[in-house]
């Protein structure tokens, strides 16, 4: 699979912004971005085809199915490299961080198949949109992400650190960081003034699951 730049959204992202009613700001940023956006089938299945089914979530299942009809989101079909690819990484990833008792299940597939897939692409540019804190640590700083595990379960947490270097070199970005660029970009249009415009939408984006600090939003709302 070639592109001259490629974004590869997680399901978590892609609710994010759906829940906020900004969907639409993806076909822009597509144009503005002069590459693909994708998105795996495992993904499909989990925001599409299973929230179809509910009546939730049947709303936001048939928008998305909307921007894969207009090609906004191109669906990466599997294959049995992909396959094979996810399994390893998901196998790695959950073989990362060790209590006494057992190992830490980190990530599931659907993100796994994700980062199968940014290993897979072939292009110049590429990162994945994830909003769940946990992948992004594995990848930023697995060394917090221990530290929080260890907090959280209350267990001292042995890592195999020699996986930590397979993880930093995926490149990982947030459904918040797009809606930032998309308000920069007069994309999205607000009545406020642009530093409470953009808290705004970064604290939307926030609390409808996307982890990102209040230290960085009042960051953000300066540049």
């Amino acid at each position: 699979m070639k592109a001259k730049k490629a974004l590869i959204f997680d399901s978590g992202s892609i609710i994010t912004l759906a829940l906020n009613d900004l969907l639409y700001i993806l076909e822009p940023l597509k144009k503005a971005f002069g590459g693909e956006f994708y998105i795996t089938e495992s993904v499909k299945m989990e925001i599409v085809d299973r929230s179809i089914k509910s009546r939730k979530f049947m709303l936001e299942a048939l928008m998305i199915k909307s921007l894969i009809n207009k090609g906004i989101l191109t669906v990466a079909h599997s294959t049995n490299t992909m396959r094979k690819e996810t399994k390893r990484i998901l196998d790695i990833a959950n073989h990362t961080f060790n209590t006494e008792e057992e190992w830490i299940r980190l990530i599931h597939e659907g993100e796994t198949s994700c980062l199968a897939l940014f290993n897979m692409v072939d292009a110049e540019k590429k990162a994945i949109v994830v909003d769940e804190r946990t992948l992004r640590m594995l990848c930023e700083a697995p060394q917090n992400l221990k530290k929080l595990l260890e907090k959280k379960l209350d267990k001292k947490i042995k890592p195999r650190e020699e996986n930590y270097n397979f993880f930093k070199n995926f490149k990982v970005i947030r459904s918040s960081e797009l809606a930032f660029i998309a308000y920069k970009k007069k994309i999205i249009s607000l009545p406020a003034k642009s530093q409470d415009a953009i808290r705004a939408i970064l604290y939307a984006t926030k609390y409808k699951g996307c982890a990102i600090s209040n230290h960085e939003i009042e960051i953000a709302k300066k540049l």
